[in-house]
């Protein structure tokens, strides 16, 4: 317990230390990017503030893995380099051993970034959109951007709307296309307006074209009921689309309870990617490993260098194959758990090696 505690706290000082380091820097970068919006006309301290503490969920999910990776090969580094793992060879302590004493860390580590992925990046990512509307657009020369026309899917319907208000209780110039079981297109309703009152949404000078027997038939109705819809709420977020999503919104969106505008394939993927999340702690430590081999400057540094090689090669290959999930190239499961999988084997492999 008292290794376990000891290796814990190297540990810790040094992932926390790379973690905001690198926070820091990437929040400076794009507070540079940002300036004109923050120190404008109307803006103030107050901006930077509020900028920095959205973006630092944002930057922590994109950091992490990296942050472990380094703050474990430098912390492993550091007892090669004082001969305090051959004393622990000696003593019966392999790798193995200390990579287990590490495992509570691990888990805590697993839990905080599952929570950054899941919840705390596509909560912010909400926030931060819904804040920047209120900031952008401040100085007199800029003009407002007219908002695009928002397409979704819901309930085996295509919908299409050009305009959502602030509050997500109007829509202007709605389209519902209307499918058969098979997929076919079996009529269209489009309405010049529609308002969300009592649970229902109202569609206002609705045109309903029906197609059956081939031959298609127009009706026109002055107010329509639209009892099935997607809540305000819905419209209101998909008129301010985000990348990420929470796992259960995915799975919300997949099974037709929550409108959504991307493929199926970018939900699924999004899943799959928060499923992963807890076990990628623990790989980056396991390909940290490396970093222990040797007790000299120049064979750490070597060990240093795969470690760091083999944690890079890992997120450029698990971006990669995300990046085809979400084109539909591959299955998700395949796609994202393939290069944890390989890489887990390995860093075990490798780790195998070194005991030899």
């Amino acid at each position: 317990m008292t290794l376990s505690r000891y290796f814990s706290r190297l540990f810790v000082v040094r992932f926390l230390a790379v973690l905001f380091a690198l926070c820091a820097l990437v929040e400076l970068l794009e507070m540079l990017d940002a300036v004109r919006h923050l120190v404008g006309t109307n803006a103030g301290l107050r901006n930077v503030l509020v900028f920095s503490a959205l973006r630092l969920p944002l930057a922590m999910e994109q950091l992490f893995l990296l942050a472990v990776l380094i703050g474990g090969t430098l912390t492993f580094r550091a007892l090669a380099q004082s001969n305090a793992m051959t004393v622990l060879r000696s003593a019966g302590m392999s790798p193995y051993r200390l990579l287990a004493s590490l495992l509570p860390l691990t888990v805590v580590l697993a839990a905080t970034y599952y929570g950054i992925v899941d919840w705390g990046a596509p909560a912010a990512e909400r926030s931060f959109a819904d804040w920047g509307q209120t900031v952008s657009a401040q100085d007199e020369e800029d003009e407002p951007e007219a908002q695009g026309t928002v397409w979704l899917r819901y309930e085996g319907e295509i919908v299409s709307v050009e305009k959502v208000t602030a509050d997500g209780l109007g829509l202007v110039g709605l389209t519902r296309y209307l499918r058969s079981p098979n997929g076919m297109l079996s009529g269209r309703i489009t309405a010049a307006s529609a308002a969300y009152a009592g649970g229902v949404w109202h569609l206002r000078d609705a045109e309903v074209l029906t197609l059956s027997g081939g031959t298609p038939t127009v009706a026109h109705r002055p107010e329509l009921n639209w009892t099935d819809g997607p809540k305000p709420a819905n419209f209101e977020e998909l008129a301010l689309p985000t990348r990420r999503m929470q796992s259960v919104k995915s799975r919300e969106v997949l099974n037709g309870q929550w409108a959504g505008i991307a493929a199926a394939a970018h939900y699924r993927t999004l899943m799959q990617r928060s499923y992963s999340a807890p076990f990628l702690p623990f790989l980056m430590l396991l390909l940290a490993t490396p970093a222990l081999v040797g007790d000299g400057r120049r064979s750490s540094a070597r060990g240093m260098a795969v470690a760091v090689s083999l944690g890079l090669l890992f997120l450029v290959a698990a971006g990669f194959l995300s990046s085809m999930s979400e084109a539909g190239a591959l299955p998700p499961v395949i796609a994202i758990w393939t290069a944890p999988l390989a890489f887990a084997a390995l860093g075990f492999s490798l780790l195998l090696h070194d005991e030899e």
